[in-house]
């Protein structure tokens, strides 16, 4: 009876030590999951990060040769001004150009109003098209993608769903990225 009671407890502890391993081994899988889940994002967001500031630099060399070119003072410190604005989520250029045009408009000064106001229109117009391009190659992704997640997460959330669009992109492509590892059997 000892005995039998001894191997009863014995195989008891190896079906513990069994499935023990089980967990220890999922919460590891889990665990590697997670980590290139994270590096993937992060690689992302570093690569937006970068994007935006190509394309603030993209935006203050167009901002410069407009307002160099309407004769504005100080066109260069505007310019950079209005660039560093631009990087900032929703808020945009647009912020500066379309109340200063506005107010050029009301004083008087018609031919500047104008002049910023298609300034505005093309910087504008540049950037839509060149952000897609721009994004999706920082975070590895194709523009095509890059630009409908953007259009996607504007019509649900608003202007903010432009920044959210890029951010949902990058988190799609790590988890696809790391279920792609998992198919190839690579833990």
């Amino acid at each position: 009876m000892n005995e039998s009671f001894s191997r009863l407890i014995f195989l008891f502890d190896i079906h513990c030590i069994i499935e023990e391993q089980e967990r220890w081994l999922a919460m590891n899988k889990f665990n590697y999951y997670l980590h290139e889940i994270s590096k993937s994002v992060s690689t992302g967001i570093i690569g937006y990060l970068k994007a935006t500031l190509k394309l603030s630099l993209l935006g203050f060399i167009i901002l410069s040769v407009g307002l160099w070119f309407f004769h504005v003072k100080w066109w260069f410190v505007i310019a950079f001004l209005i660039a560093v604005v631009d990087m900032l989520p929703v808020v945009g250029s647009g912020i500066v150009m379309i109340p200063w045009a506005l107010i050029q408009l009301l004083l008087g000064n018609t031919t500047i109003a104008w002049q910023l106001g298609v300034l505005y229109i093309i910087l504008v117009v540049v950037r839509q098209i060149a952000e897609p391009i721009f994004t999706g190659k920082a975070i590895g992704v194709r523009p095509l993608y890059t630009f409908l997640a953007s259009i996607v997460c504007i019509m649900i959330f608003g202007p903010i769903g432009a920044v959210l669009g890029a951010i949902v992109t990058i988190i799609l492509k790590s988890l696809f990225e790391v279920r792609r590892y998992q198919d190839r059997n690579v833990l």
